[in-house]
């Protein structure tokens, strides 16, 4: 298994997980989720951020992070 089959695996796993939690309502629990998922993906996937699902995987933490918020500031 290369490291680009690895990060489009863990990418669909990491929306699916956002989006359970974001239909679960619960907001905080999204955004520690969301913040913890950013960083793993940061240190481990650092290098192939700006390509496939590395890169669709920051991209959902970012902006679960930032719904997350607007929930929590509402």
């Amino acid at each position: 298994m290369n490291n680009q089959s690895l990060s489009d695996k863990l990418a669909a796993l990491a929306i699916a997980v956002l989006l359970i939690l974001t239909a679960w309502g619960n907001a905080l629990a999204m955004l520690v989720v969301a913040v913890l998922g950013l960083v793993v993906g940061l240190v481990f996937f650092r290098k192939s951020i700006v390509r496939g699902g590395a890169l669709a995987a920051t991209v959902g933490f970012v902006l679960a992070i930032v719904i997350a918020l607007v929930m929590l500031l509402r």
